[in-house]
């Protein structure tokens, strides 16, 4: 299987497991979001972690250690998480080649080529967004790029926030994809100007060797980012997204290569998918091992004669920092509940109680049974499901 087909078939995969992902939430099946493993959730929540020490809505651990490990990824592979693994890449780029079979194979997969000027200037754009959002989730508290996110919009299927004229603004760019090639990609996306400065400095780029070299351009067809590969000696774009297509559809044995500049010595194609996988791998697993909180709360002092213990319930409702705020406010209403500790993007709460005066059932029942809703001066029914009690489900 050529290097070609091993990336499809992750990013096929990659998609597939997005779009299960997002509707195995809807039916109840899993409580994993798509947000879970997006990495600029990690980026969207560092002001809140580092400042903090706590999430930001409903971003977690593995927002975090897998923006880490992008960050390593980008360090050593260039942009290959965009072109091996991001949902949103992936469609880009089939938009992006179903276009250029219909031109038939005209370097510009897209009905508007921007000049090369504009093109520079335009990719400058992904800053100012990137900026924006950044302050206005500091600000507010709130993931507010969700019903903008095309990612989220095609994955969470209607999730939270998402709104009829997100769709709207979905189509807008798929459609642009069509007229100006990775659009998205190249000007807007806001992931892609936090890795930009990393690729630049990449460890691996492909060095093409004029000996071998035809200058055929084929090369310069098949890039996604229609960046100038036949002209140079080395791609350094911080563009490249190490999808080698080049290398695949270069006729001249050896004419383009994948090295480390300072060894000079071609290394194996294989090294792209690999890096990719195992930093894959170690910014999930991190994420299991780490433990940060969403929310806090103190709601009692223990008593002298307190027999204090720790249950820890997993409750389905509880998915953000607002919604772990509302399930303490309601245990704040029950006998012997002294501290609540809660991990949302795990659906996670962890409760000091007095055991003399409750137990986890009686904590259990307390989340699950009517509160009064102030706002509506009405009982609340069923706002909290407890599926799991120290482990055991329910």
């Amino acid at each position: 299987m050529g290097i070609g087909h091993i990336r499809r078939s992750v990013q096929i995969g990659v998609l597939a497991a997005a779009l299960y992902t997002g509707y195995a939430l809807v039916r109840g099946w899993t409580l994993a979001s798509v947000e879970t493993y997006c990495p600029f959730g990690g980026v969207a929540t560092g002001w809140s972690v580092l400042t903090g020490g706590r999430f930001t809505c409903a971003t977690g651990e593995h927002n975090v250690t897998i923006l880490l490990a992008l960050l390593v990824l980008t360090l050593l592979a260039r942009k290959s998480f965009c072109a091996w693994v991001c949902p949103v890449g992936t469609v880009s780029e089939w938009i992006g080649a179903a276009a250029r079979r219909l031109r038939r194979g005209r370097r510009s997969p897209g009905l508007v080529t921007p000049p090369r000027g504009a093109d520079r200037v335009l990719r400058w754009f992904r800053l100012p967004i990137l900026a924006v959002i950044l302050f206005l989730t500091i600000r507010t508290g709130e993931l507010i790029f969700r019903p903008f996110c095309p990612y989220y919009v095609m994955t969470s299927f209607h999730g939270h926030e998402v709104q009829l004229w997100s769709y709207g603004i979905l189509a807008v760019l798929l459609a642009g994809m069509v007229v100006v090639p990775m659009i998205w990609c190249r000007y807007l996306c806001p992931l892609g100007g936090v890795l930009w400065p990393f690729s630049r400095v990449s460890a691996l780029r492909l060095r093409r060797h004029d000996g071998p070299c035809t200058s055929c351009g084929a090369c310069d067809r098949v890039c996604p980012h229609s960046l100038d590969v036949s002209s140079v000696d080395a791609v350094r774009s911080g563009e490249c997204t190490l999808c080698l297509e080049c290398v695949e559809a270069c006729p001249a044995p050896g004419a383009l290569t994948l090295e480390v500049p300072r060894l000079r010595r071609p290394l194996p194609r294989a090294v792209v998918p690999i890096l990719v996988l195992v930093l894959a791998v170690a910014g999930v697993l991190a994420g299991d091992h780490i433990a940060l909180p969403s929310h806090t709360r103190r709601i009692a002092a223990a008593p002298a004669d307190a027999a204090v213990r720790t249950t820890r319930l997993v409750v389905r409702q509880v998915k953000c920092v607002d919604t772990a705020a509302a399930a303490t406010d309601l245990l704040a209403l029950g006998p012997g509940i002294l501290h609540v500790t809660a991990y949302a993007a795990r659906h996670v709460l962890e409760i000091e109680y007095d055991a003399a005066r409750t137990d986890p059932r009686g904590i259990a029942a307390v989340l699950e049974g009517p509160s009064w809703d102030p706002a509506t001066e009405q009982f609340l029914y069923n706002r909290f499901e407890v599926l799991e009690i120290n482990g055991e489900k329910q």
